[in-house]
């Protein structure tokens, strides 16, 4: 994966809750579904992080545009759905790469 930030790139981070019991069942669920749509071209990444206390998964996606990233909500409403008894919460938020430190060649 590489952080961009380039202006025609739309960042979604995605917290989801869960308790540490069901921490991995919310991982490998997600999983599939980034898998399962990983054809879509105006997906550009995915990636998923896991709190070492197990309460928590963010999902950290780009996407090439605002417009595309709502196409994809829209298409996979459903998806999305049948996932949300896996977390407590689930607060998404778009968001833009203000500043990067990158250490290249390391």
């Amino acid at each position: 994966m590489h952080i961009s930030r380039d202006g025609q790139v739309v960042t979604l981070i995605n917290v989801f809750e869960t308790t540490p019991e069901g921490q991995q069942a919310l991982i490998d669920s997600w999983i599939a579904f980034v898998e399962a749509v990983s054809g879509e071209t105006d997906l550009i990444a995915a990636a998923l992080h896991r709190s070492r206390d197990g309460t928590r998964v963010i999902n950290y996606a780009q996407w090439r545009s605002e417009a595309a990233y709502g196409r994809f909500v829209e298409q996979y409403s459903e998806q999305f759905a049948a996932r949300l008894p896996l977390a407590s919460r689930v607060d998404p938020h778009l968001y833009e790469v203000v500043y990067l430190y990158d250490r290249a060649g390391d």
